[in-house]
């Protein structure tokens, strides 16, 4: 049964990618037009955000799919560090794509121009961008979690930025129909304040996982748990985890007793890895060294 679940939950996060391309194509055409026929700078800003959503869905398609060949001579890890590459870059996309809205909201502000209000058709822009970017996030969180994808979770957080993003667009469209113009780029203003503060934990989350991001300390103290709780471990020597893309590795070494013979200890390891592979999400490669416990030399734990 969970073989299967997990093919379903890699099928949904390929859907989902997809499902965000196409959504953010549609937002971001139907958000521009919009935006211009009515004259609202806020949705015009928001079309912007969607155009930059286009190209990061194209990345994170791509990073998801170089992520998942296998090791080869020259990455004999694999290639799953990719996705946080593709994670950082849709977060640098996204920083610089807010300080362009900032940038021109300011300046809008600054200058004081006045023009009539936006159409009121532009609300209903902000609205569909809403619930449309809403069901996106929801889909593509899902599949990116299930699947440990961090490309994937961060195309969902870049869409969940587009809906946040419309909701002062929506309000400040409403108030300008009502006379408050300089709520247009306000409105603008804050869509590119919301948009680069989500790129800015993008880039740091990613980076994070560049620089070999360990297991959350929960998973930690449960491998821990697992591995002592194994017939003929004494202890744990080191443990230290790394993520690589949508899984991690392993290195550890256990403690068993001096007169536990080689073929034993080896059968012990053998044990514990398949413990952990069936017990530990996302964990897949495993390496573990024996070494007597009698001998144990105090070392730092991770």
């Amino acid at each position: 049964m969970t073989v299967k679940v997990d093919e379903q939950c890699k099928k949904c996060a390929n859907r989902a990618i997809w499902a965000c391309f196409w959504g953010n194509v549609f937002l971001c055409i139907f958000k521009g037009v919009v935006g211009i026929i009515s004259g609202s700078l806020a949705v015009i800003a928001d079309a912007l955000h969607s155009g930059a959503d286009v190209l990061d869905s194209v990345i994170a398609m791509v990073a998801a799919h170089l992520g998942k060949k296998p090791p080869d001579k020259t990455h004999p890890y694999g290639h799953g560090k990719t996705e946080f590459i593709a994670g950082a870059f849709i977060g640098i996309v996204l920083l610089i794509g807010a300080s362009c809205i900032i940038v021109t909201s300011v300046g809008y502000l600054l200058r004081r121009v006045h023009q009539p209000p936006p159409h009121f058709i532009a609300l209903a822009a902000a609205a569909i961008s809403i619930a449309v970017n809403e069901m996106l996030f929801r889909y593509a969180i899902c599949a990116g979690r299930r699947v440990n994808s961090a490309a994937i979770e961060a195309e969902a957080w870049d869409n969940r930025a587009d809906c946040l993003s419309s909701v002062p667009v929506f309000f400040g469209v409403l108030g300008a129909q009502f006379g408050f113009r300089s709520l247009d780029p306000l409105a603008a203003l804050l869509v590119g304040i919301l948009v680069g503060k989500v790129g800015f934990e993008l880039v740091g989350k990613n980076i994070h996982g560049l620089m070999d991001m360990p297991l959350h300390s929960k998973e930690i103290s449960r491998i821990r748990e697992l591995v002592v709780a194994t017939p003929g471990v004494k202890d744990i020597g080191y443990l230290r985890t790394r993520g690589m893309g949508r899984h991690y590795l392993a290195d550890l070494q256990i403690l068993v007793n001096a007169k536990t013979t080689v073929e034993k200890s080896n059968t012990i390891a053998s044990e514990v890895r398949s413990i952990l592979r069936r017990e530990i999400k996302h964990l897949k490669d495993i390496t573990i060294v024996c070494k007597p416990h009698a001998t144990r030399q105090k070392q730092e734990t991770q």
